[in-house]
Parts: C-alpha cells; sequence; structure tokens
C-alpha cells in the first residue's frame, strides 16, 4: 500500500508540473504554420526511508513531455518507473517492488479534453507476491473507464 500512495502522491506532483508547464509553453506558442513546439523535462532522484524496524530504498525515473500544437492543443505524457528494495536493519533484502506507469492528458478549448492513465506493479516481500494493474481514461471531465486488476500490493 505505501508504494501504491507513494505511486499515487509522485504522479500528482508530476501532473500538476504538466499543468504549470502546459500554461507557460501555450504563452510561448508559436503561431499557425509552425510546427508543434515539444519540451522534455527529467526527474530522477533516489532516497531510503528508515522505518525502524526496516528501511526501502527507491528510485525514480521519470519524464514529462509536453507537446503545443499551431491550433493550441496541448499534450502532456507522464512516463514514471520506480523500484523500491526493501531491507532489514541489518542491510539483508526482504522485499522489493517496482511501479511502470504512462498517463497522457490533451488540453483543448481552455481545459481537459481526455486523460489516459496506466499503472503496473509488481511486488515481492514476507507478504507473498503480487501484481496489480490500474488503468483510467476520462474524457471531457467525466470519468469514462477505470479498471483495477489484481490484489493490490500492501
Amino acid at each position: 500500500m505505501r508504494t501504491f500512495l507513494r505511486t499515487l502522491a509522485a504522479t500528482a506532483v508530476l501532473t500538476a508540473l504538466v499543468l504549470g508547464s502546459a500554461v507557460s509553453t501555450v504563452l510561448a506558442a508559436s503561431p499557425s504554420g509552425n510546427p508543434a513546439n515539444v519540451e522534455r523535462y527529467d526527474f530522477d532522484q533516489e532516497w531510503c526511508f528508515d522505518y525502524g524496524t526496516s528501511y526501502d530504498c527507491s528510485v525514480l525515473d521519470a519524464f514529462l513531455t509536453v507537446t503545443v500544437t499551431p491550433d493550441g492543443r496541448e499534450t502532456g505524457r507522464i512516463h514514471y518507473r520506480m523500484v523500491v528494495n526493501s531491507f532489514d536493519p541489518s542491510g539483508v533484502q526482504i522485499g522489493s517492488s517496482r511501479t511502470v506507469s504512462f498517463d497522457k492528458t490533451v488540453f483543448a478549448d481552455g481545459g481537459q479534453d481526455k486523460t489516459f492513465s496506466v499503472s503496473h506493479t509488481r511486488a515481492v516481500g514476507d507478504f507473498g507476491s503480487c501484481v496489480s494493474t490500474y488503468l483510467l481514461k476520462i474524457v471531457d471531465y467525466e470519468l469514462q473507464f477505470e479498471q483495477y486488476a489484481g490484489p493490490g500490493c500492501r
């Protein structure tokens, strides 16, 4: 569950960056007839968190691309991968998880037009192993499809 919550938090941060980047990119967009403007932002981080009875070390690799077309449409794409390795206090690995996700949001006519998201998690630990996949599709601010497959990784 901690991994899923971390994934949601990281995706929310990157989505906020999409919104902020898209607005600033639109203001700098070229007039109609010129090619699309594409910007790329990389986010790579590593950190460890000590729980006292165990600790997790995480590696995050993600990037965001924002594309603005001459007709004013904006598309944000987030590619996200996080690997978390869990250890006991003596340094022996006791588990791991890997989450890979892709999010695509299209903004048109001054608002969100479409959003598609898929996230896949595989985890192994003292609880056994689990695999889960989450799919989401929103069109014109209305949920069109949402599916969570798998037992969930706790």
